[in-house]
């Protein structure tokens, strides 16, 4: 199996999981550990003081944002990029 992604993921990132049961869920990476794996959270699921690590090559980017690093604006953030994909 090849490359999923070569995007260089960086806090603060929005992205899509492309493997495993998560599979289609959107998250915000929250920390980088390492050139493999990220931290990330989308406030329900998985929030922010319980991340779920997550291989970069399993993770699209989505697009940048600004979020603060809590449940409450990951949630808003990960809300919003869900309506306006349904609108396209």
């Amino acid at each position: 199996m090849g490359k999923l992604c070569d995007v260089t993921l960086t806090e603060g990132d929005m992205a899509i999981s492309l493997m495993g049961h998560d599979k289609g869920r959107l998250y915000i990476v929250i920390a980088e550990l390492n050139k493999d794996f990220v931290l990330v959270a989308d406030g329900n699921y998985r929030p922010v003081d319980a991340p779920k690590q997550k291989r970069r090559k399993h993770l699209r980017f989505v697009k940048k944002t600004q979020v603060q690093f809590d449940d409450v604006s990951i949630k808003k953030q990960i809300l919003l990029e869900e309506q306006n994909a349904k609108r396209r």
